[in-house]
């Protein structure tokens, strides 16, 4: 059963925004999920005494508007910040803070591009495909000579996204840059799966037999596959599967199809999640 979260103070008639994220947001709540979903935004920008007078007179939350004010008196930290907001409403799980006091512990004496590939991990890391994809992209173009040590890592990451969303051709052509700049073993070997997965089964082995320098990577592909092939034969959805085959041979067409529309079904809107979230 989740949590029932008691809502505080009213819905403002004027939003507050967010620069950095950006959003508008318009109760405490939506601030709150910000924070949770978002705590690579957490920095001295959101200290905002604008913010504290928009909780006042907007949301109507005076006593939580008074704690932050006296916080700028004290030169406190953006996570204490950001946490007296939290405790307030008592919005998060003691997991959820946990993993912002994490994000905010790691950031430290990180420069601004290092923060920005963090926060595409953590984007990544969370599913959420699309977000991560564009972070990535926008500091792949920006990243100068001096954060060249980044770019390897922001292509393979870039592969991962594009496999996840089964577009194998540009997941090929990311972790191929990523090989290509460092020789990293495991941006070579996912660079081949993308590309076996790509071509044909007979395009693949025509490839693999014209490029040599490939071959040690390729077995190391093949015994993956086995690997993965294994685990999926084991899996709680291959013996859905096999039951699914029993309901065929029995004769029994409409159970079958009815399943297997509905497993199709649930796989498009997973996709469909990640792509658009």
């Amino acid at each position: 059963m989740g949590r029932i979260l008691l809502c505080m103070g009213k819905y403002a008639a004027h939003p507050y925004c967010i620069d950095s994220v950006p959003a508008n947001v318009y109760c405490v709540e939506e601030l709150c999920y910000l924070f949770v979903s978002n705590p690579f935004m957490i920095d001295r920008d959101i200290m905002d005494k604008n913010l504290a007078k928009w909780l006042d007179e907007e949301c109507g939350l005076s006593e939580l508007s008074h704690q932050l004010l006296s916080l700028f008196n004290r030169g406190t930290q953006p996570g204490v910040f950001v946490s007296t907001i939290l405790d307030y409403v008592n919005y998060c799980t003691p997991e959820e803070k946990k993993k912002i006091e994490d994000v905010l512990q790691n950031n430290i004496g990180l420069n601004g591009y290092e923060k920005r590939k963090r926060q595409a991990d953590f984007l990544l890391k969370n599913k959420r495909y699309s977000q991560a994809l564009d972070e990535y992209d926008g500091l792949l173009r920006e990243l100068p000579e001096t954060e060249s040590a980044l770019k390897p890592p922001v292509c393979h990451n870039m592969g991962v996204i594009y496999a996840s969303l089964y577009q194998f051709e540009m997941a090929v052509r990311y972790f191929k840059r990523a090989y290509d700049m460092t020789g990293n073993e495991e941006s070579g070997i996912s660079y081949l799966a993308a590309k076996r997965l790509h071509l044909s089964e007979n395009a693949y082995i025509d490839f693999i037999a014209r490029h040599g320098e490939y071959h040690g990577l390729s077995l190391q592909v093949e015994k993956r596959l086995k690997e993965a092939k294994g685990e999926f034969e084991a899996s709680q959805e291959n013996r859905m599967l096999t039951a699914l085959k029993f309901y065929k041979e029995e004769g029994n067409v409409a159970s079958y199809y009815e399943d297997i529309d509905r497993i199709i079904m649930k796989k498009e809107d997973e996709y469909r999640e990640m792509v658009m979230d």
